[in-house]
């Protein structure tokens, strides 16, 4: 007769929340970065550690599959500074879009490197694919990282994409590169937008003196989107690449969506929204400070999005982090730079406007944020959900704190949010990476360098 060795550690009296799962009263045996047990309340057990988190809420630890780094004068101490900040909201894994104009091999060695050295917790990459020397390194790259998800930017024509170092694309690269993607089973996230119309737009409302907001959002209007995600979902059903639309907007592309899924009897067609085009919209307050690339949008919209996450038409929440300051807004809506921090503050926002105001069910959020998204990086083996043999990642949250998301306690490298003047309801208290508090009573208490790279399911495991 064998004994169990005694768990690390026991968590005990919470509400242990599942993906596609009603919550239930439920303790959990952690051991060895792991979960090694989803117990009755109340079951005797051995551990070396029991925290009693009775009246809070275990939710899967958040995958933020869409964040960037090293836009800002920052670098990669944004590994530091901005895993550590989303840790606060409950992330214990980020996904991080690369773009380089040359091999990403090199590229992927730094980052992983710094990463791994920086980072407390977990971190995986999209590669940027633009140019015929990406398509011929795809192998490579699945090969050494493990990477089994892309992305595509539709609208980097012209000099759109120099600030990445990217070049023009076309439609012709467009299709090649689906058509690689898919013949190795990997998933593409495509940007949709059309930029030719954009230019057009965008040179009148210059013309006309504008230099608002809302003429950022009327430069790159609704149908902009709606038409190129129109198009990538026809290159999808043409060439059997499953696509991952990023940073849905727009009340029209959800249309688009619905439509191509029923025409071409698709599930390889998924869709990402991100907090602020739920909470947002182009008459803010804030003005050139929530610039960001699709555009905030007019009222309607979010209500529209709102309804998509409940119904399924969406399938994640994606951040679209950037580590930017205020001096990076400067220069007018024309010059100041797109975007701005989001991770830590998007389970927040999905569990004060979503569950509380809306009646999003709890389940939901946790699919939204961590099951879903693990599904379609293919990190599901060890992320996404709270059940025995995946990694002890777990947000432990109080559904009823209301705080207000101050830049100082949240330590990005931004020095703003856009949520510091709106009280969110619903805030971690602890924060677990691989059975290790980073977080502990809403403070930073990991260490840097914990984080570990992610790689696919179809991959080696991580180093």
């Amino acid at each position: 007769m064998t004994t169990d060795p005694p768990f690390d550690l026991v968590l005990t009296g919470g509400t242990v929340v599942r993906p596609r799962d009603v919550p239930r009263l439920a303790d959990v045996g952690v051991r060895d970065g792991k979960i090694a047990a989803v117990l009755s309340p109340g079951t005797a057990v051995d551990a070396t550690e029991s925290v009693d988190v009775t009246g809070l809420h275990l939710f899967p630890g958040g995958v933020d599959p869409h964040n960037h780094i090293a836009l800002s004068t920052s670098g990669l101490e944004e590994y530091r500074t901005d895993t550590a900040a989303a840790a606060k909201g409950g992330v214990t894994t980020m996904m991080y879009m690369l773009s380089n104009g040359g091999s990403y091999l090199p590229m992927l060695e730094e980052h992983t490197t710094t990463a791994a050295a920086k980072a407390y917790i977990d971190f995986g990459y999209h590669c940027t694919l633009m140019t015929d020397e990406h398509v011929a390194e795809i192998d490579q790259i699945r090969s050494r990282y493990g990477l089994r998800s892309f992305k595509y930017f539709m609208h980097f024509r012209g000099d759109e994409g120099q600030y990445l170092n990217v070049e023009g694309t076309h439609d012709g690269r467009f299709f090649g590169i689906a058509k690689a993607v898919a013949e190795r089973g990997d998933l593409l996230l495509v940007h949709a937008e059309n930029p030719e119309v954009v230019w057009v737009l965008r040179d009148e409302l210059i013309a006309a003196g504008r230099d608002d907001l809302a003429a950022w959002d009327e430069s790159r209007p609704p149908f902009v989107e709606a038409e190129a995600i129109r198009k990538a979902t026809f290159f999808a059903q043409r060439t059997g690449c499953r696509m991952y639309f990023v940073h849905v907007s727009t009340a029209d592309s959800l249309d688009q969506l619905r439509k191509a899924r029923v025409e071409f009897a698709s599930d390889a067609l998924s869709a990402e929204t991100c907090p602020h085009y739920l909470t947002h919209t182009s008459d803010w307050a804030g003005g050139v400070v929530g610039k960001v690339n699709p555009p905030l949008r007019t009222a309607g919209h979010p209500e529209a999005l709102w309804a998509a996450l409940a119904d399924g038409t969406v399938d994640t929440l994606g951040s679209d982090h950037v580590g930017r300051q205020r001096v990076a807004k400067e220069g007018g809506i024309w010059k100041a730079s797109a975007g701005f921090p989001g991770a830590p503050t998007t389970l927040p926002v999905l569990l004060s406007e979503g569950y509380h105001r809306r009646g999003l069910p709890l389940q939901r959020i946790a699919e939204l944020t961590a099951k879903r998204p693990a599904e379609l990086i293919k990190a599901d083996h060890r992320k996404g959900d709270i059940a025995v043999g995946l990694d002890a990642d777990l947000a432990i949250v109080d559904l009823d704190r209301t705080r207000t998301p101050d830049p100082q306690w949240l330590g990005t490298f931004s020095d703003y949010s856009l949520y510091e003047d709106m009280p969110l309801r619903g805030w971690p208290r602890h924060t677990l990476v691989r059975g290790r508090f980073v977080v502990r009573d809403e403070e930073l208490v990991g260490e840097s360098g914990h984080g570990s790279y992610i790689r696919s399911s179809t991959g080696a495991e991580a180093k």
